[in-house]
């Protein structure tokens, strides 16, 4: 990403002197840019993203390359997404659909039905919506190919009707490459489909929406199931254990915990089966997934099962991760830790739930944990109130209290 962001320059000029040529040639650098590729290494901020992908969309637009247009619209959601600007990230999901419904060949009903989700509140409607998000893959999941995933019973019907068995009226997915996208971008990648249909599923979450989410976030699921391998552009444009994760948070936020946890078991295999430059492409996904399934099975009164997951969970987080994106995996080994804690006092060991509990208070007292710092001292409060330790148990309460107050 270094050296093709130094010569953005020459690009530019390109694109400045001859758009039709040099668009598609600065498109791709600034896209290559958005979605870096190299693992370990801290990513760019949300803002640059942002700015490098809208200064895309219209070299794009330039050119009149739609393909890349839809792709760099795509690119532009996601960087919405991740500034938190979740309603514009729905915008920007809907005018990249438009601009791939409108250069399909025919396709457009699909984009419709994508587009759609953004208004629809009925679980028909919403589950309409859904399945055009996964329309267009094809019939083999590149993760899952590698690694013989076993698709987890019960997730697999839903896939499959949010891929176009009749769910919420749609009886048959459109093949969003049937069709040549216009101005000689050639054919629209089914990649670009299921990526918009996760980030609108997360951007729907994001605004408190998590019932119209779920349908889309399963849609996208099953289009990432039949994706063929994917290139190189396509692996940044997520990934099927990506689309999953999205799908279990979105299942255990909804209340269909049991359901939450398959999906989070199957995403955790496919994970597992992965070899290291697979990883590589997905190293963010995996401390995500297994802390989150220790909380799924915390929640569904299964502790001995989350204290199981725990210390893969606690490994997950540390390493290169923890200094290239503590503002992630802070919070979330915050969370882990009162898990653990909440599931060591269940288990009748309030020891080890002390332990767990007072690391994640000294976690949570760093700049990017702040915010985990109020559950971390309840929890220690608690465990500290069920060791008899009633003075320090005071403390944490009193600060506890001034934490709320402030």
């Amino acid at each position: 990403m270094g050296v093709v962001r130094i010569l953005l320059p020459l690009p530019r000029a390109a694109a400045k002197w001859a758009p039709e040529k040099g668009g598609p040639l600065l498109g791709a650098a600034l896209s290559y840019c958005v979605t870096p590729s190299w693992a370990g290494l801290p990513p760019p901020s949300p803002a640059r993203r942002l700015a490098w992908a809208e200064e895309a969309v219209a070299a794009y637009r330039a050119a009149a390359d739609t393909a890349g247009l839809s792709r760099a619209l795509a690119l532009r959601a996601h960087a919405l997404l991740l500034s938190g600007r979740f309603e514009e990230a729905c915008g920007a999901v809907d005018e990249a659909v438009a601009v791939w419904g409108a250069g399909a060949g025919g396709d457009a009903g699909e984009a419709v039905a994508v587009r759609g989700a953004r208004d629809r509140t009925t679980p028909d409607e919403a589950a309409a919506a859904g399945a055009g998000a996964g329309a267009g893959a094809d019939e083999v999941t590149a993760a899952g190919a590698a690694t013989g995933h076993a698709t987890v019973a019960g997730t697999a019907a839903d896939d499959a009707a949010a891929a176009g068995a009749g769910l919420g009226g749609v009886s048959a997915v459109p093949d969003v490459c049937a069709g040549a996208a216009v101005g000689g971008g050639g054919a629209v990648s089914p990649a670009v489909a299921a990526f918009l249909g996760d980030v609108r599923a997360q951007a729907l979450a994001g605004v408190g929406r998590a019932e119209d989410a779920l349908p889309v976030a399963r849609a996208s699921v099953a289009a990432y199931r039949r994706l063929p391998a994917p290139d190189r552009r396509d692996r940044a444009l997520g990934s099927l254990p990506g689309a999953l994760r999205t799908y279990g948070m979105l299942l255990a936020t909804t209340g269909r915990r049991e359901e939450s946890v398959a999906v989070y078991e199957e995403c955790a295999a496919l994970l597992a089966a992965m070899s290291l430059r697979e990883l590589a492409h997905v190293e963010r996904v995996r401390p995500q997934v297994l802390a989150e399934l220790v909380g799924v099975l915390r929640a569904s009164g299964r502790h001995e099962d989350a204290l199981g997951v725990g210390p893969e969970a606690r490994e997950a987080l540390r390493g290169p991760l923890a200094w290239t994106v503590p503002e992630t995996v802070l919070p979330l080994r915050v969370r882990l830790l009162v898990d653990l804690a909440r599931c060591h006092t269940a288990t009748g060991d309030p020891a080890e739930a002390r332990a767990c509990a007072q690391a994640a208070v000294a976690e949570a007292r760093k700049p990017h944990g702040a915010g985990e710092l109020t559950s971390a001292l309840d929890c220690l409060a608690d465990v500290l109130g069920e060791l008899g330790q009633t003075d320090k148990e005071s403390l944490a309460r009193r600060e506890l209290a001034e934490l709320r107050d402030t």
